[in-house]
């Protein structure tokens, strides 16, 4: 049945058009309909009583295409009403026929085939909008959203790609969603790991000059504190060029680095690696706002300072000499060390203090506090989560989004990634399949599952390549609307002819587009699988919007770029049952607003992922 729901309209007036603009989806139209069906018919369905334990009823797609386009379970309702679901549903159905709507009770179903009315206001009102899917879902959000942390010590790996896409990805659906969003870097820029890349570049830099100091070789079971990748030599190299004469002064017989010469090396290293990774990140069209050192914790003391907060609250002890962190107390599997018998920290403490200076910024502005981390991180979360607590802090307030690993796929076969010798960085992953291939790629399929990433059909120009298949139908919509106003040729006459349209009457048109404007757009559509292609095409674009929250909400971008494959897939099927361009002027002005508003759609959902919107291809 159609639900059909009409309203007197002044279609000239300016707030007329703001406010369809601004409307509701037709989920949530259904969804504001409940809600005032349930208090309308509370007393019939014995809700006074139930004292807000009213179960939350949801609006769904049916699974068979037969059952209409909506849907409402009322089933959760029969425990607190007292009486089976059909019953439910019709009472519930009765709310519904006081605002106009008609729906198909199946069991405790209300199903509900939207009208051509409702479509029209539907495309009309995308066609409208200056940002799709724009919401105030997270209106209240102020976050700090921390990834692609990483040492300076070394090229970022095709792991940090991945953190790249998800992280940025999710910044931008959350600023569409109306939140607050800082974007952050944690720079791991103390302890060994400076220490050993400085000794790494020291040794090569020393072979290179021919001092007879070589570069040290793995001893069996012991741990390999030097970095032997070419990029290590490189850095030598450039290191030489400005240190030649102090290297030669601090070389010595056992060719042992003083410290002066791993402090300046040091320096050196992260400012190269640091420059490296800022410049790959503005390639990859991301920006963070704050680069955060982790050696400025500890110049500015804030390390001890954690500890000594700490020691007040009561939650610490010594034990065989170290200081213990008594986290079992607050949720964790067992108590940490702080600080080690030898006096040194381990890397949870300077966390601590990290974590503690997040929830204190900016006199405590952040709401909600994002870290995205690796998988192999799991089991640091509950430590983390006990030490914010004992400190004071909301533990809730911490999330942590958690992502599997990336394999490379180079002619069918899995490449392992790592800082060996024969590496592949995200810098050379980039130059292979370009930004748009990566970022798309990355999120392509939820965090939480290992991604195969095809790097042969990344670079492709095929429909099985989706990043391409999207770009493409996006491409497609910008050469629609592009031959409408160029001159056309007669391949029987062989004469040009003027275009189907001019801009001024273009402009014109969508300058005063409304409903009633676009009220004869099925009528004109020449047969029923172009009717019903455009009711998909329409009802797909109406939920792009809840597409962005549901991403937000679960913080999960791969359900816009899903969402952006069902929508081309949508497009190509109506497409190609559906000229567009036709004789008649009004008629293709009304088709040509389905192509607008998809254009419009495509290109916002690419941005939310960060990938470009080519207008040719």
């Amino acid at each position: 049945m159609q639900v059909a729901m009409q309203t007197g309209r002044t279609h000239n007036s300016g707030v007329y058009r703001q406010s369809i603009a601004n409307g509701p989806m037709i989920k949530d139209q259904i969804l504001q309909t409940l809600q005032a069906s349930l208090k309308s018919q509370s007393g019939k369905l014995n809700l006074e009583g139930a004292n807000g334990n009213v179960p939350r009823l949801n609006i769904e797609r049916p699974r068979q295409a037969d059952h209409g386009d909506y849907a409402v379970n009322v089933s959760p309702l029969a425990k607190v009403a007292r009486m089976a679901p059909p019953q439910i549903a019709a009472i519930v159905a009765e709310g519904f026929a006081q605002a106009g709507w008609t729906p198909n009770i199946i069991g405790g179903f209300l199903n509900f085939s939207v009208g051509e009315p409702q479509l029209i206001d539907a495309l009309t009102r995308i066609a409208m909008q200056d940002k799709p899917g724009r919401n105030e879902s997270m209106k209240d959000i102020r976050c700090l959203l921390e990834f692609v942390s990483a040492n300076p010590t070394g090229p970022l790996h095709i792991g940090h790609g991945r953190w790249v896409a998800l992280g940025d990805s999710l910044g931008r659906i959350f600023r569409h969603c109306d939140a607050q969003v800082t974007h952050e870097f944690y720079i791991n820029d103390a302890g060994s790991q400076m220490f050993n890349i400085a000794n790494s570049i020291w040794y090569r830099a020393l072979e290179i000059l021919g001092t007879g100091a070589k570069f040290p070789t793995p001893e069996e079971g012991k741990p390999f504190p030097f970095y032997p990748g070419d990029y290590v030599i490189e850095m030598a190299q450039e290191f030489i060029q400005t240190h030649r004469e102090a290297l030669f002064q601090w070389d010595n017989p056992a060719h042992v680095a003083p410290k002066e010469a791993i402090e300046a090396i040091s320096d050196y290293a992260k400012e190269s690696m640091l420059a490296q990774q800022r410049q790959l990140m503005e390639t990859c069209r991301l920006t963070f706002d704050v680069w955060y050192s982790e050696k400025s914790l500890h110049a500015a003391g804030r390390v001890v300072d954690v500890i000594e907060k700490l020691k007040a609250r009561g939650v610490t002890y010594e034990k065989d000499g170290a200081l213990w962190f008594a986290s079992t107390q607050f949720g964790d599997d067992q108590d940490r060390v702080l600080v080690k018998s030898d006096g040194s920290y381990t890397y949870l403490t300077a966390d601590i203090a990290y974590h503690e200076d997040k929830y204190a910024r900016n006199d405590g502005f952040y709401n909600l506090l994002i870290n995205i981390w690796g998988a192999d991180h799991h089991g640091y979360i509950p430590r983390m989560k006990a030490a914010m607590a004992a400190l004071g802090h909301n533990p809730d307030q911490l999330e942590i989004v958690l992502g599997q690993l990336v394999n490379l796929l180079i002619e069918g076969e899995r490449t392992r990634m790592g800082k060996r010798k024969k590496m592949l960085t995200l810098q050379e992953l980039v130059d292979e399949v370009g930004v748009d291939a990566l970022r798309f790629w990355m999120v392509s399929k939820s965090q939480d599952t290992t991604l195969d990433f095809n790097v042969d059909l990344a670079a492709s120009a095929s429909d099985e390549n989706p990043v391409f298949y999207v770009q493409y139908a996006h491409a497609r919509c910008a050469s629609i609307v592009r031959n409408a106003f160029q001159p056309r040729f007669d391949t029987v006459d062989k004469k040009e002819l003027p275009p189907l349209l001019t801009e001024a009457q273009w402009d014109s048109f969508l300058g005063s587009l409304t409903p009633d404007a676009m009220a004869t757009l099925f009528a004109s559509l020449e047969n029923d699988p172009a009717k019903a292609a455009l009711r998909e095409l329409i009802l797909k674009m109406d939920g792009f919007e809840d597409r962005v929250e549901e991403a937000a909400r679960l913080r999960s971008p791969h359900i816009i770029a899903r969402y952006t494959q069902d929508l081309a897939a949508d497009f190509h099927r109506f497409y190609n049952v559906c000229r567009i361009l036709v004789a008649d002027p009004q008629t293709t002005m009304m088709r040509l607003v389905i192509i607008y508003a998809l254009k419009r759609v495509f290109g916002q959902a690419l941005d939310l992922l960060g990938v470009s919107a080519p207008d040719k291809m």
